[in-house]
């Protein structure tokens, strides 16, 4: 497909921007800083001046395909419904802004969506491989402020630094991202010196996030991570008897090298798993619940955006965020928004079943962190999950838009 020059200028300040956000800034900013800024900047170049406009008075609705239009009906009517909510019931203004700009951020895979769906599939590979570099700076920022204490990896888990910058969900991504273009590069049919290089790079890049997982004891997205890239690369390698034989071998020879080192990490986890379980998610949830069901409106449409609870899985501290999507939507939104954000959701995940075979890749490679975000980390706020969203349905919604 042919894109004009400007098409590829806002593309590059898109991918610009993501790289920047990997550089600079954090998966949860302490605040809006210069950086903050220049992400946001980039973001606004590929979207445009009227893009946003068009989206939130809900001009697009008329102009949109039928999935796209319900989905952005679905956002505008949350958005309003929350900031009524919130008013109403008086909360901060702090605390209001910070519920908000999360849902901004979800509203991007919809915002976006002309855009990414007419994009061809090397240019929306691209931009994949600009939101892994992207996780990678991430980790080698976090790796850095740790010291690069590799030896501790087994032996002693590492804190998470000062900024949580795992916590993004562009390092799972770019875990599998990585490890499955460096596996395609090297089964195309003539390899180039160039493939290899590639290849080399984009494996370096995918340990260096595996270990930082390792080594900070995530244990959701680690297994998450190596489940999908096993999926991923046994799926090409099973074509090829030989080739996976030989892989099998040599990955048994690895294995028994650093043995000590994974039975180190797998004790770790066993261990974290034993002392905290599933930390508090389902107090946390029932916690949720006692506060919306005071009474029958709360249940209904929610305490809105800025509203705090007493969590558990915090030590009690009121605060605004949850751990899961469901518990949070609950408390912002009640029952009437977790019912729309669920519809939603199956509007979203049957354009990206239907679109599977068009990009198993790319869909194995979001899975862990969309799965994260949605039922075990905050990560559903952050940027870096929208970023995620939007590449994974912009493909998705390439056939509406090519029709």
């Amino acid at each position: 497909m042919r894109v004009d020059w400007r098409t590829d200028g806002r593309l590059w300040a898109f991918a610009l921007s993501v790289l920047a956000y990997g550089a600079a800034s954090a998966p949860a900013p302490p605040g809006i800083r210069p950086q903050e800024l220049l992400v946001f900047s980039g973001i606004a170049l590929f979207a445009g001046l009227t893009g946003p406009w068009r989206f939130f008075s809900g001009l697009e609705l008329a102009r949109a395909p039928l999935p796209v239009a319900a989905g952005s009906a679905i956002m505008v009517w949350l958005l309003w419904q929350g900031f009524m909510r919130g008013l109403w019931n008086g909360w901060g203004l702090t605390d209001m802004v910070r519920d908000i700009v999360p849902m901004l951020f979800l509203a991007l895979p919809l915002l976006l969506a002309p855009l990414l769906a007419r994009l061809d599939p090397h240019r929306s590979d691209r931009l994949a491989d600009a939101a892994a570099v992207a996780g990678v700076l991430f980790t080698l920022r976090w790796w850095h402020d740790a010291g690069m204490a590799l030896s501790a990896v087994g032996t002693s888990p590492l804190g998470e630094g000062r900024y949580y910058l795992l916590n993004s969900a562009l390092v799972p991504f770019a875990s599998v991202w990585l490890g499955l273009r460096a596996t395609r590069w090297l089964l195309s049919p003539a390899p180039t010196r160039a493939d290899w290089a590639q290849a080399l790079l984009a494996a370096a890049g995918c340990l260096t996030c595996l270990l930082a997982q390792a080594a900070t004891l995530h244990r959701a997205g680690l297994i998450l991570s190596l489940l999908a890239l096993g999926i991923g690369m046994g799926r090409w390698l099973w074509r090829r008897p030989a080739l996976f034989i030989s892989v099998f071998l040599l990955a048994s020879a690895a294995l028994v090298g650093v043995g000590a080192r994974v039975a180190g990490v797998a004790a770790l986890l066993a261990d974290k798993t034993e002392s905290v379980g599933l930390n508090n998610r389902v107090d946390e949830f029932l916690a949720v619940l006692d506060q919306v069901g005071r009474n029958p409106l709360s249940f209904l449409i929610g305490d809105g955006w800025g509203a705090l609870v007493a969590n558990p899985a915090v030590g009690w501290w009121r605060v605004s965020y949850t751990h899961s999507a469901a518990s949070y939507f609950l408390l912002k939104l009640g029952a009437l928004g977790l019912a729309l954000m669920l519809g939603l959701a199956g509007l979203l995940a049957g354009l990206l079943a239907r679109a599977a075979r068009d990009m198993p890749m790319l869909l194995l490679a979001v899975a862990p962190s969309l799965l994260l975000g949605a039922f075990l980390h905050t990560s559903f706020k952050y940027l870096c999950f929208a970023i995620l969203l939007s590449l994974a349905t912009g493909r998705a919604y390439a056939g509406l838009y090519r029709r």
